[in-house]
């Protein structure tokens, strides 16, 4: 079917009744069904152009209905990016024809106004749009830029808007069409101070997403934006660059080493902001830079990882961040390892956050990139995963008629047994598992949550490293058994059902413990 028309000659029928099938099952109630179906009518569309009024009359009619669906997403919502492209350029329907059915979709019964809707949207009329001539691109801009009222009450319209010029400059250099840069990064910097968060932020993305494809006008304007910048406006600003760090990643043939110098100084002035919002916006920033252009980011977050100033605190938390976006981005392993060392010392740090931030970077290594820490497991992770995942940091409030417990160093936990779990999984030979018994007892008699994740890893233990789990049996036994004898109280419902469900976790630990060898000689 999706052979050329010149390579063989077929009934137009069977195109009909094939396009009609197609079309009926596209739904977003199966997404990947949607998506081969979708991919399949593009096929025949680019292959046999003259199936355009077909696609269009069987096809196109759901593919708009699946458009303002909330679930529409990764390989669907591509399919039908290519489809509609295909159709504009195929001169199966006529930009302006699509562009208005796909706006209509705004005004139907069933748009609910979500975000991921209303995003949806904005990436099919632009993707139409780059499609287009370049003389109606120009006209097309200088409409939707005059169609942002930031003050507007018509929210959905004005994100739309905005989600539609930054994807289209995303694509298009509008720095060579008359005037529209300069309009766009106007309306832009007014929509910040818009009463609407979600104009604000369709803003900030939009921003970011039009400087990736014209880099000289945006971009310097951003960063000096950002010089004078505090609060709302400030982080809004960072959404926007770690936005197009992020869009130009995907580029093709990226690189942006020669504007690295530009976008350092804010970033390293940020890194110790109050604001931990703003904080997280420059840690997503450099790890999304060091995954791009790791010879330049790495070095300046291990200065900054060994900063000493009365900042350190904030500044330490936001290099972890940035080390585990990084990790989680896919850096290079190979660049990475040799800076490893110097970021896990975070691990050492005395503040509650910073430690956590460590171990959360500690997990993303090992679940990303385990040679990252394999090598360093023994001298630099396990001594202060052991002691973190003991740490107790309980401290009472007074709350007048009644004081309440907060555990500090709960989360801490968490994260440390997390760690261990996972490198069961990815690097079990960087373990001492006799050395861990003892702390996995303790955590078999802590809170709730940490008695479920300790569960879970005594079931790996028992398939894995069975003799160890013998050796430390008896060390396990009155844990459980306060565990399986939990009283109930007056619980009643989900409350009750959480209590029962917790009871039978302890039993089933109880049971495969039971089924190992060499356990009838336990003492216990």
């Amino acid at each position: 079917l999706c052979l050329p028309e010149s390579d063989i000659d077929m009934d137009e029928g069977l195109f009909d009744s094939v396009l009609k099938d197609l079309g009926e099952i596209i739904a977003d109630t199966d997404l990947h069904i949607c998506h081969l179906s979708l991919s399949a009518s593009n096929s025949i569309l680019k292959a046999r152009p003259s199936t355009g009024a077909l696609v269009k009359g069987h096809v196109l009619p759901a593919s708009l209905e699946l458009s303002k669906s909330a679930l529409l997403q990764d390989p669907a919502l591509t399919s039908l990016l290519n489809l509609l492209e295909q159709m504009v350029a195929s001169g199966a329907i006529g930009f302006d024809e699509l562009h208005k059915l796909l706006e209509a979709q705004m005004a139907g019964d069933g748009f609910k106004g979500s975000k991921q809707v209303i995003s949806n949207l904005a990436q099919c009329i632009a993707t139409i749009a780059v499609t287009s001539p370049s003389a109606k691109q120009e006209k097309f801009m200088k409409s939707t830029i005059s169609a942002i009222k930031p003050s507007s009450t018509d929210v959905a319209a004005t994100q739309l808007s905005l989600l539609v010029s930054g994807n289209f400059g995303r694509k298009v250099d509008v720095s060579k069409m008359k005037g529209v840069a300069q309009s766009m990064q106007k309306i832009y910097f007014e929509s910040f101070d818009s009463s609407n968060e979600d104009i604000k932020h369709a803003a900030a993305l939009a921003l970011g997403r039009a400087s990736v494809g014209a880099i000289d006008p945006f971009l310097p304007a951003l960063l000096s934006a950002l010089e004078g910048s505090s609060g709302k406006k400030q982080y809004l600003l960072f959404s926007s660059l770690r936005e197009f760090i992020h869009c130009y990643r995907e580029t093709e043939g990226s690189d942006l080493s020669s504007s690295v110098p530009m976008l350092l100084p804010p970033l390293e002035m940020n890194c110790g902001n109050e604001e931990e919002g703003v904080r997280a916006m420059v840690a997503e920033c450099f790890g999304a830079l060091a995954c791009l252009e790791p010879k330049a980011i790495l070095p300046v977050l291990q200065k900054l990882a060994t900063d000493d100033s009365d900042k350190k605190v904030h500044i330490h938390w936001t290099v972890g961040n940035a080390v585990k976006f990084a990790i989680g981005g896919q850096i290079n392993p190979t660049e990475l390892a040799p800076f490893m060392p110097t970021f896990l010392e975070l691990l050492k740090e005395d503040d509650l956050a910073v430690k956590n931030v460590a171990l959360l970077m500690v997990y993303s290594a090992v679940h990303h990139a385990p040679q990252l820490v394999v090598g360093i497991m023994k001298e630099q992770v396990l001594p202060q995963l052991y002691e973190l995942a003991q740490l107790n940091m309980e401290r009472k409030i007074d709350l007048g008629p009644f004081k309440h417990t907060v555990d500090d160093a709960l989360p801490l936990r968490k994260a440390a047994l997390s760690v261990f779990s996972t490198c069961l999984d990815k690097c079990p030979s960087s373990l001492d598992i006799p050395a861990f018994m003892p702390v996995l007892a303790k955590a078999l008699a802590d809170v709730e949550d940490i008695q479920l994740q300790s569960h879970q890893i005594v079931h790996t233990l028992c398939a894995q490293h069975p003799i160890p789990l013998v050796q430390a049996a008896d060390s396990f036994v009155a844990a459980l058994e306060k565990t399986v004898n939990k009283k109930k109280g007056q619980k009643t419902g989900t409350e009750l059902e959480r209590v029962y469900e917790w009871i039978k976790s302890g039993l089933r630990v109880m049971l495969a413990i039971s089924k190992l060898d060499g356990i009838i000689g336990a003492r216990k």
